[in-house]
């Protein structure tokens, strides 16, 4: 005539499961979301930094006389070349694959000095008298160390975004480990969860990118990867724990 106790006990415990599945899988998008979003933002800001340092000392040089202009736009546009391949190292794959797709490799030589020359002086660099070649070499110089103010402003914002979504991850965990008669296992399955998010995401975008599945400027692709990776390993983990540790029927 009805649900057996058990039954209805083994619903419940289904419900359970549901509900921590879906609370993992929260808590892990969001950690990895905001680890991409506040290691990106981070590099950006690195990037800037030593960007600057590197043009200040340039002009300085060419200013007392050690190097000429041209010398110090040469080594200026290689040093910059270098640094943003030293910086998307550090990147997140989502955020490497972004970069990438702006700007796939650095700004060569003549490049530089064409588009200088034309900004400038309307004209093709070989046109150009020596003393304007010079004064197209200054400025190249002075705009090695300028922040590319558009590229920087979403990085900014995500690192902002990627902070206010780690809230949420905190709270999460926070009201599990309140909630949990065991909260010392508990603190150690958030713990969990949180790390295999974050791995689980960069691990998958690197990997469909290693495996030709998404390109490497192809930033959604590589992002629909993270963040599936980030919800397996998150869930996984959930429920690795669910095995490895009983947790009470009732909580407090």
């Amino acid at each position: 005539m009805g649900f057996t106790y058990p039954a209805v006990a083994g619903a419940m415990q289904n419900d359970q499961r549901t509900f921590s599945a879906a609370l993992a899988s929260l808590q892990g998008t969001a950690a990895n979301f905001a680890a991409h979003c506040i290691q990106d933002a981070r590099v950006r800001e690195q990037y800037l930094r030593d960007i600057q340092k590197m043009s200040a000392e340039f002009s300085r040089a060419v200013e007392t006389g050690q190097m000429t202009p041209k010398e110090a736009a040469t080594l200026a546009s290689q040093m910059r070349n270098e640094i943003l391949d030293l910086s998307r190292l550090r990147n997140s794959p989502v955020g490497k694959a972004y970069a990438e797709k702006l700007k796939p490799k650095g700004r060569t030589m003549s490049y530089l000095t064409d588009h200088y020359a034309t900004k400038m002086f309307q004209q093709p660099f070989e046109s150009l008298s020596e003393g304007q070649q010079a004064s197209v070499f200054k400025e190249m110089v002075q705009s090695s160390g300028r922040d590319r103010g558009g590229v920087s402003g979403i990085a900014k914002t995500l690192g902002v975004a990627g902070k206010r979504v780690l809230f949420v991850s905190f709270a999460v965990a926070a009201y599990e480990i309140y909630e949990a008669e065991d909260k010392t296992t508990e603190t150690m399955r958030q713990g969990a969860i949180s790390a295999a998010g974050i791995a689980g995401g960069w691990g998958a975008g690197a990997a469909v990118v290693a495996a030709g599945v998404c390109a490497a400027t192809a930033p959604v692709c590589v992002g629909v990867a993270a963040i599936v990776g980030g919800i397996l390993a998150s869930v996984g983990t959930d429920l690795l724990f669910g095995t490895m540790y009983v947790s009470p029927q009732g909580r407090n």
